[in-house]
């Protein structure tokens, strides 16, 4: 009897380890950004490995915040996969950016978004009648137009405003002349056309 079970309690370690020999282990997909952390309007090439040699097709998203991603495009082919990604009009942090293969297969990994659009006043102090000028940085490259207007109060005397930003160059500029306001501070934004916003604070005395 002891005989037996000793045959049989061999013969099923041989059994597992012909299925270990048998079995084959995938390797998980994974992507690498060029770039793991940058500001706002930023591209960032994203390449990946360990995909599903079926997939044909793949995306770039954010379940963190769709809005991280401005703009994407992604190629699949043979396992692997390239493209990129614009970062969108977030606020500093950290994102997860997820890359998806039409078989459902993905990978993840992390994006610190360093900074946005910042505006700038000139004076930052001022009374009615002031001229100010207005200049921006970290806008987003696709902007082609921009708007300079005061969310909270009319503080912008009307017909005076004027906003303007070279293609390409994510940097928005412009003026304004302050109207018949009470002393206090005001929140002046500069707004580009493709959603992206700053603000910054005019102090009327």
């Amino acid at each position: 009897m002891r005989f037996v079970v000793t045959l049989l309690f061999i013969g099923f370690l041989l059994a597992s380890a012909g299925a270990l020999i048998l079995t084959n282990i995938e390797s998980s997909p994974v992507i690498r950004l060029s770039a793991g952390s940058g500001n706002v309007g930023l591209q960032i090439g994203i390449n990946g490995s360990g995909f599903l040699p079926t997939d044909t097709s793949c995306t770039f998203s954010s379940p963190s915040n769709p809005s991280v991603i401005l703009s994407q495009a992604c190629v699949a082919a043979g396992g692997s996969l390239s493209g990129g990604i614009t970062v969108g009009n977030v606020l500093p942090g950290a994102y997860v950016i997820q890359a998806t293969g039409d078989q459902g297969d993905f990978a993840q990994a992390l994006l610190q978004v360093d900074g946005g659009a910042q505006v700038g006043l000139s004076p930052a102090t001022g009374q009615p009648g002031t001229h100010v000028l207005v200049t921006a940085s970290g806008f987003l490259p696709t902007d082609t137009r921009c708007t300079i207007s005061s969310p909270s109060h009319n503080v912008i005397l009307a017909g005076t405003v004027a906003c303007a930003i070279q293609v390409g160059s994510g940097t928005p500029y412009g003026s304004f002349t302050v109207g018949n306001i009470l002393p206090g501070q005001y929140i002046i934004q500069v707004t580009g056309n493709q959603g992206d916003t700053a603000q910054a604070l005019l102090n009327i005395v």
